[in-house]
């Protein structure tokens, strides 16, 4: 009877695997799940490729980051998906690591979307072998980091503007100090001189001299407006400008500065409202951007200038945003020559360009007279497409000034200078 009981025994475990070796199965199959669950929830993108660089696994993640279906990338190489001078250079960089069969650290590279647009990882690998230690090809990660780099240019762009913006306020102050002592040394100059003419016969054959001296004199003092300006220690006398109408009535003298050549059209916006500057400068300020569009086209063009009233400022990518509030925009647009970017960002430093006239003081004085206006002033350009500037003013709310009259256009020709 036992006997009879252990051979029934025997016969129900025939074919079955011993218990541990289907442990081990149960296990494998549950690191398995494991790593496959891992390997297509993870951010990044996982891939094997072969001794030939092509690849032999690729996660689903691929799909999001690329566009492509894993299937469609199998039997690819890394370089296949990217731009040919991206290839050379990635393939010099991971050569090396791959002729010692060694892991390659992050290799920042660029590769082609399936809809063109490019994506940038940053790809890192490990080599691995066979039982018997043959090598057999890659096993890596790669990581999307084009929010990183954005991130990364808008902190060196930032830095770059606190750079510029330091720069420019320690310009400033040595500015306004030089200028003020010029002035007094002028005030001298000038003074003496007027004094000498009014003394001095009209024939005496000295008073041509005298009156080259005075005029160097006033010249200087001209001179020493600029540079207080930009330096934005210049008196101003604010009021409240009605800002299309100011433009309309000053229109006509911008042409005849502009010359028969260049055409320059005004575009009101709807309701600009008013703003609160120094009309005399205002006037100085547009006649400064007329010239230099002018001169930037020396074969005939167009200026045009148009106004808007806008709820914020647009953010400018690495600049710190302005405060919020309301603004009056006015855009000063040519079809000029352009600038690279060398000049652009040099385009308001004192002495920086003579094209304009007021010893290269042209633009930097509007500079300083918007900032010093509470105002914001940016400028795009590219050689061949033109130059734009946007000169953003706050809004005046007449609540705030109840006495303040509203100021008409001032009549006169206007000077580049």
């Amino acid at each position: 009877m036992s006997v009879t009981t252990d051979m029934s025994d025997r016969g129900n475990r025939v074919g079955a695997p011993p218990k541990g070796l289907a442990d081990a199965e149960a296990a494998l199959r549950e690191s398995e799940e494991r790593y496959r669950a891992l390997v297509e929830t993870v951010s990044d993108w996982v891939w094997e490729v072969d001794e030939n660089v092509a690849y032999t696994f690729v996660s689903p993640r691929v799909r999001d980051l690329l566009g492509y279906e894993p299937g469609e990338i199998l039997g690819k190489t890394p370089f296949d998906l990217m731009p040919t001078d991206e290839a050379l250079r990635v393939k010099e960089i991971f050569g090396p690591y791959a002729a010692k069969r060694e892991p390659f650290p992050s290799i920042e590279n660029a590769n082609l979307h399936k809809d063109g647009h490019l994506v940038v990882f940053e790809t890192s690998g490990a080599p691995f072998f066979d039982a018997n230690g043959a090598f057999r090809g890659y096993r890596g990660v790669d990581r999307e980091i084009g929010a990183r780099k954005r991130a990364e240019e808008a902190i060196r762009r930032s830095e770059e503007h606190l750079l510029q913006v330091r720069k420019f306020e320690a310009i400033g102050r040595l500015t306004g100090g030089m200028a003020h002592h010029l002035n007094n040394l002028m005030t001298v100059v000038t003074g003496y001189s007027e004094l000498l003419l009014t003394r001095m016969p009209a024939a005496d054959p000295m008073r041509p001299d005298i009156e080259k001296v005075h005029r160097a004199g006033e010249r200087a003092a001209d001179l020493t407006r600029e540079l207080l300006a930009f330096s934005r220690q210049q008196v101003l006398r604010p009021q409240a400008v009605e800002f299309n109408r100011y433009l309309s009535g000053l229109s006509r003298a911008l042409q005849d500065l502009a010359g028969p050549s260049v055409a320059v059209r005004f575009l009101p916006g709807e309701d600009a409202g008013e703003i609160r500057v120094d009309p005399d400068h205002l006037r100085r300020t547009l006649t400064r951007l007329v010239a230099n569009a002018r001169d930037a086209m020396p074969g005939g063009g167009e200026i045009r200038l148009a106004t808007a009233t806008v709820e914020r400022i647009e953010p400018v990518e690495g600049i710190e945003s302005p405060p919020p509030g309301r603004f009056v925009l006015l855009t000063v647009q040519d079809d000029g020559c352009g600038m690279d970017a060398e000049a652009r960002n040099r385009i308001f430093e004192p002495f920086s360009s003579l094209k304009s006239g007021s010893e290269g003081l042209g633009l930097p004085s509007v500079y300083g007279f918007v900032k010093q206006s509470g105002g914001y002033i940016f400028v795009d350009s590219s050689p061949g497409r033109g130059t734009t500037f946007r000169i953003y003013f706050p809004c005046f709310d007449r609540i705030t000034d109840p006495g303040a009259g509203s100021m008409s256009p001032l009549a006169g020709t206007p000077d580049a200078g």
